[in-house]
C-alpha cells in the first residue's frame, strides 16, 4: 500500500498524512470517553474514584513526554508515531475489558505514555509541514483531531442508543490503527528537515525558557477546558441533568463539532487578528459555555453551552503549539516543553474535578476550569513570539551563549 497521494512536492511534507494521524488520535480517545458512563457502571466506580482513575492517562503521558524530543531526534517522528498509534489506540480500547476501577487506572497509566508521546510527535511533524509550506496549518491539524472526536463520539452515541456493549471500543480501535499506520508512512523524515535548511538556529541544549513556560500555561488553560469536557461533559448531562446516556454522548459530539468548526476557521482568524486576540476571545466564549452547560434542568441550554464551550477552546491549543514551534533556537524541545506543561491539566484536572464533584457537585466543580481560563486570558499576549533568538535559562553552556550572541548580532545587522 502506497502513502496517501497528494499533488505536491513530497519534500514539503504531506498535509493529508498529518491530518489523518491527528484524526485517529481524536477518534480513539472520543469513542472511549463518550462511553464513560457505561465504563463507570461496568467497574462500579464513584465519581471521585473515576476521577482518580482518569489521572492515570495524564500521569503516564507526563512521565513519557519529556523523552519525546530525544526519541524523535533519534528515530524520527514517523517511527515514533507508528509505535504510538498502535499502543495508544489499544490502550483506549482496553477500557472495554477492565474488571474494576483500579485496573482501569493501571490501564490508563500504561496507555498514557504512548498517548502523550504520540501527541507531541505528531505536533512536531505538523510543525515541520507548517514551516515548510509557510502558512498557518496547525489549526487545521487540530481541526482534524476534532473531526476524529466527532466521528468517534458520534459512533459511540449510536452504539449507546442501540445498546451495543463496550466491545465497540476494540472493534473501532482496529479501524483507527489501520488508518493511522497507512497515513504515517508519508511523514517527512527528520533528516530531510536538516537537508531543507530548517532548524538551523543554535539549539539551547539544557534548560527551559521563560517564554516556553508562559506559553505552556496558556496552553494548559485550553487543555484543561478541553479535557474537562471530554472527561466530564457526558457525565454532567447524565448525572446532574438526568439526561439519557445517548444524549450525554450526543452533547459531547456537539462540543467536538464546534471544536472542529472553530479550528477550520481558526487559521484565517489567527492570520487576521493574531493568536493572542483569538485565544482571549475563545477563553471568554468557553467560560460562557461552561456556565450554560452547568445550568440544571435545561437540556437545551446545556447543549447550547456545549456548542459554545467547544467553539471557545478550539484555537487555544493549536495557537500555543504554533507559537512554541516559532521560538528560535529551541527546535523540537519547545513543542515538547509546552506540551508537557499543558498535559499537567490531565494530571490534576480529572482528579481535582472528580473530588470536588463529590463535595459540591460536578456542575460547581467545573468552576476550576473557569479560573484556569481566566488566567489564560491574562497571559495570552505571550503567544506573540519574538523573532529574536531565545536562550534557555540555566543552560550554562558557553557554546549556547556564543550561539545566542551570534544570533543577536545577525538580527542587529538585519
Amino acid at each position: 500500500m502506497s502513502p496517501p497521494p497528494e499533488n505536491t512536492d513530497s519534500r514539503q511534507g504531506s498535509v493529508l498524512a498529518v491530518l489523518l494521524v491527528f484524526a485517529v488520535n481524536g477518534f480513539a480517545m472520543a469513542q472511549a470517553l463518550a462511553r464513560m458512563p457505561a465504563v463507570r457502571d461496568a467497574v462500579g466506580a464513584s465519581t471521585g474514584e473515576l476521577g482518580l482513575a482518569l489521572v492515570g492517562s495524564g500521569l503516564g503521558s507526563l512521565t513519557a513526554m519529556p523523552f519525546t524530543a530525544r526519541l524523535v531526534d533519534r528515530f524520527g517522528s514517523r517511527r515514533v508515531v507508528t509505535v504510538c498509534v498502535v499502543l495508544g489506540t489499544a490502550g483506549w480500547a482496553g477500557l472495554a475489558f477492565v474488571p474494576n476501577v483500579w485496573v482501569m487506572g493501571a490501564v490508563l497509566l500504561c496507555a498514557g505514555a504512548p498517548i502523550g508521546v504520540w501527541d507531541v510527535a505528531m505536533n512536531i511533524q505538523g510543525s515541520h509541514v507548517e514551516r515548510r509550506r509557510g502558512r498557518s496549518l496547525m489549526p487545521y491539524f487540530h481541526g482534524a483531531f476534532s473531526a476524529g472526536t466527532v466521528v468517534g463520539a458520534g459512533l459511540a452515541a449510536l452504539a449507546a442508543w442501540l445498546g451495543v456493549s463496550l466491545l465497540q471500543l476494540p472493534v473501532l480501535g482496529v479501524l483507527g490503527i489501520a488508518v493511522g499506520l497507512y497515513a504515517v508512512r508519508a511523514f517527512v523524515p527528520e533528516d530531510d528537515e536538516v537537508q531543507a535548511g530548517e532548524d538551523q538556529e543554535p539549539v539551547a541544549r539544557r534548560g527551559v525558557t521563560r517564554l516556553e513556560i508562559l506559553i505552556g500555561v496558556v496552553c494548559l488553560g485550553g487543555t484543561l477546558a478541553e479535557g474537562a469536557a471530554n472527561d466530564w461533559l457526558a457525565l454532567l448531562l447524565v448525572d446532574v441533568q438526568a439526561a439519557p446516556a445517548a444524549f450525554g454522548a450526543l452533547t459531547l459530539m456537539a462540543f467536538n463539532t464546534t471544536m472542529l468548526i472553530g479550528r477550520l476557521s481558526g487559521g484565517p482568524a489567527i492570520d487576521r487578528f493574531g493568536r493572542d486576540r483569538v485565544a482571549r476571545a475563545g477563553g471568554v466564549l468557553a467560560i460562557i459555555g461552561i456556565l450554560l452547560a452547568s445550568q440544571q434542568g435545561l437540556l437545551g441550554l446545556a447543549l447550547l453551552g456545549a456548542l459554545i464551550w467547544g467553539l471557545g477552546v478550539s484555537t487555544i491549543f493549536p495557537a500555543a503549539v504554533s507559537a512554541a514551534g516559532e521560538i528560535p533556537g529551541r527546535g523540537n524541545r519547545s513543542i515538547a516543553t509546552v506540551s508537557i506543561i499543558a498535559y499537567g491539566a490531565f494530571l490534576f484536572g480529572a482528579p481535582t474535578i472528580g473530588l470536588l464533584a463529590e463535595l459540591v457537585g460536578l456542575d460547581r466543580a467545573l468552576f476550576v476550569v473557569i479560573l484556569a481560563l481566566a488566567l489564560m486570558i491574562v497571559l495570552a499576549g505571550n503567544l506573540r513570539v519574538s523573532s529574536a533568538p531565545v536562550r534557555a535559562s540555566g543552560a550554562g553552556d558557553p557554546a549556547d551563549e556564543q550561539a545566542g550572541q551570534v544570533g543577536d548580532q545577525r538580527d542587529a545587522i538585519q
